[in-house]
């Protein structure tokens, strides 16, 4: 079974994590989704509001996310115009690391010379995404490669 990390906004973890589960169910992949997949305390307290977002160890969370990166087959990173510094460093560490690194760009930058210089493949949706690795017979797959 084929496993990626989802890189992604803090933002969009909500219906992230609702798209997590669908491939996970649907496609029999593994998607490891740093908000929710890895032992984390703090996102129940920040969604309640009793601790801020950067209120929380930051060596932690990073080693956290790099030692799962490290493990991974690939990662999936999401670019949608949400700030996520996370996000982009996630991609780099893949990189260095070897990673196949898929990166869904939906902010209208695809062609950033920085997503092409590391992505593997680029994806301007979710969908399109899922098309190009699990293709069916009335999908119509839309990737740029750099």
């Amino acid at each position: 079974m084929i496993t990626y990390y989802l890189a992604h906004p803090f933002d969009s973890r909500h219906i992230l994590r609702e798209w997590e589960l669908y491939l996970e169910s649907t496609f029999g992949v593994e998607v490891v989704n740093p908000f929710y997949d890895i032992e984390r305390q703090d996102i129940e307290a920040i969604d309640a509001n009793r601790v801020g977002r950067y209120e929380v160890c930051p060596d932690a969370i990073v080693q956290r996310d790099l030692d799962a990166i490290s493990k991974v087959d690939g990662i999936i990173a999401i670019v949608d115009g949400s700030v996520s510094y996370g996000t982009i460093m996630e991609i780099v560490y893949a990189y260095l690391y070897g990673k196949t690194i898929h990166i869904i760009c939906t902010n209208g930058h695809i062609n950033h010379p920085w997503l092409r210089y590391h992505a593997d493949h680029l994806y301007e949706s979710l969908a399109a995404f899922e098309a190009f690795n699990f293709p069916t017979d009335r999908d119509e797959a839309q990737c740029s490669v750099p």
